[in-house]
């Protein structure tokens, strides 16, 4: 008797250095093996399933980004021109930092290098005095590891400096600060004052110097998901996602020393029906949990199965109505 399913079974190895197009991050891999590309198999047709089975790549993604998250702004008392308020972006170097001692460094000399010097077209008179961008280092204080703002204001001066960190520009107010720079400090407070009588100031949070808590690894022979999302430019039609994630993981459970190694211990967890049975080429990409590209320094290593079911008999794998509840699935029918 015929066997009516047949599988077999590939185990790839790549990595994103074999690609014939793209980027570590974002990257194509062409196929040359006809027997994995265009055998449809079996009579009635097959099905085609993707297993990851590793992951790994460098873990040494900046996590301070120009166009990212790297922009706030400051105004305040000396921020005046032809009668005008104004307000100055101020830009923190990208790179990864490593510990918050290195965050609070960088925010206290782009401060007080910008109001230190005059700036005829935003700011014509500079501060006397600067600022100090501290961590809470007294451990019985409920703000303890939070970043604390300290205006040195000059003998004699009443000056007042804004600063805003996790709301957009002064004077809009609805808009939050797109560069998501808020997160990062431990804040989401439209606005602080630092002025005579307020001279310090602690932000409400701990700041967060992870911002890839979670991985993403998309791939285009994964088939869509079954969640429904809006149409581009419409509010009210829906349609299919077209999600292409293969695996998603926690970075925490998959750091080792200076790399992420996702492992799947499960065969069956992340296993899924591909799009196609036949393929001639592998798109990868290494996302965070917004499906934004991780910009990590390096290449990817990973290992895939692909696994094809090749249907040698029409089946039927539901079980016949009325039968008795202790009777095997139909296989044929």
């Amino acid at each position: 008797m015929a066997t009516p399913i047949t599988n077999s079974k590939n185990w790839i190895n790549l990595s994103s250095a074999d690609r014939t197009s793209g980027t570590s991050n974002n990257f194509s891999i062409q196929f040359n093996n006809g027997g994995l590309t265009n055998n449809s198999g079996g009579f009635y047709g097959s099905t085609s399933y993707i297993n990851p089975i590793w992951f790994s790549f460098p873990n040494n993604a900046p996590n301070i980004q120009e166009e990212f998250n790297n922009v706030f702004y400051i105004s305040g008392s000396k921020f005046v021109v032809g009668g005008n308020a104004t307000y100055k972006e101020l830009n923190l170097t990208q790179g990864l930092y490593q510990n918050v001692d290195q965050l609070t460094n960088g925010l206290q000399t782009v401060i007080n290098g910008y109001i230190n010097t005059p700036d005829p077209l935003v700011m014509p008179v500079a501060y006397v005095g600067n600022v100090s961008v501290t961590q809470v280092a007294t451990t019985s204080s409920l703000d303890y590891n939070k970043i604390n703002f300290t205006f040195n204001q000059g003998t004699g001066t009443s000056d007042t400096l804004s600063v805003y960190l996790f709301r957009g520009i002064p004077g809009n107010f609805v808009s939050i600060n797109n560069q998501n720079f808020g997160s990062v400090v431990g804040t989401d407070e439209n606005v602080f004052t630092l002025q005579t009588g307020a001279l310090s100031h602690t932000l409400p949070y701990l700041p967060n110097l992870q911002i890839y808590d979670i991985v993403q690894i998309k791939c285009n022979l994964c088939k869509s998901t079954y969640e429904l999302e809006y149409v581009s430019g419409s509010s009210s039609q829906q349609q299919l996602s077209t999600s292409l994630i293969m695996v998603a993981f926690p970075t925490a459970n998959f750091t080792v020393n200076d790399s992420i190694l996702f492992t799947n211990n499960n065969p069956f967890l992340y296993r899924q029906e591909m799009n196609t049975s036949n393929y001639d080429s592998i798109q990868i990409q290494v996302c965070d949990k917004n499906g934004r590209l991780i910009p990590f320094f390096g290449e990817v290593d990973f290992s895939i199965t692909i696994e094809r079911e090749q249907y040698n008999e029409p089946i039927n794998l539901a079980r016949v109505k009325d039968q008795s509840p202790y009777t095997a699935p139909t296989f044929y029918r």
